[in-house]
């Protein structure tokens, strides 16, 4: 179709909590609402924001992670101890869920962005969270040993009960392995199984923003 109207046709995908911080895991969240200055690359530069819906308020029950916090208990508590053994299988079985959920939500994002490209749209890239188990694209969170991985960081596991900002800052950084999220991994999956071929780029919510909206740019060619 030949739209006939002002806009550019030019699309970037950013995860939901870069619009809108209040959606991150308690005590991450890294600004009073949207990372202003990579939104505002993208306002600028007459790109359309598609939002990548949050899988952890989906999964995980809804913006307090009420789901998460009812199994950390147990977790927690036994994390480096030989009764962990009996806790994994749960950990497993919690994990394979949600790995549905993000491939079911890569599907429908991957059709959005074939629907774009077909009717003569860009899309420029996607820009995920790159401190995450979900959206990491660089690096990321195994969530399978996140609780031994505390317990072997000498940090006590019961400070995930009720997170800070300022441990949260301490501790997420030492928690990032390399590698990529969950969620990202299957979208790009499925971008390639289509053959489309879009950048995928890691938004670091703990660098100077500045800096990394600059890189973006850069990456992006903005």
């Amino acid at each position: 179709m030949d739209f006939k109207d002002k806009r550019k046709r030019k699309i970037v995908y950013v995860s939901q909590c870069i619009l809108n911080q209040n959606l991150r895991f308690p005590g991450i969240a890294v600004a009073a609402g949207a990372c202003a200055d990579v939104v505002d690359l993208f306002v600028k530069s007459g790109t359309g924001i598609e939002p990548i819906p949050c899988m952890e308020r989906l999964g995980w029950g809804g913006v307090s992670r009420k789901g998460y916090f009812r199994y950390q208990p147990p977790i927690l508590k036994y994390a480096g101890t030989p009764f962990f053994r009996f806790i994994r299988p749960l950990v497993a079985l919690w994990l394979y869920r949600y790995r549905l959920l993000c491939a079911s939500q890569a599907r429908t994002i991957s059709r959005q962005i074939e629907d774009y490209i077909s009717n003569g749209y860009s899309v420029i890239g996607i820009v995920a969270v790159d401190d995450s188990p979900t959206d990491g694209v660089t690096k990321t969170i195994d969530l399978a040993k996140a609780a031994e991985r505390l317990v072997s960081m000498g940090v006590d596991p019961g400070v995930m009960t009720d997170p800070s900002f300022e441990v949260m800052r301490e501790i997420l950084p030492r928690l990032c392995t390399e590698g990529t999220g969950i969620f990202t991994a299957r979208l790009r999956r499925e971008l390639e199984k289509k053959k489309i071929p879009v950048k995928i780029v890691g938004y670091d919510p703990w660098e100077d923003p500045k800096a990394e909206s600059g890189r973006i740019a850069a990456a992006l060619n903005l």
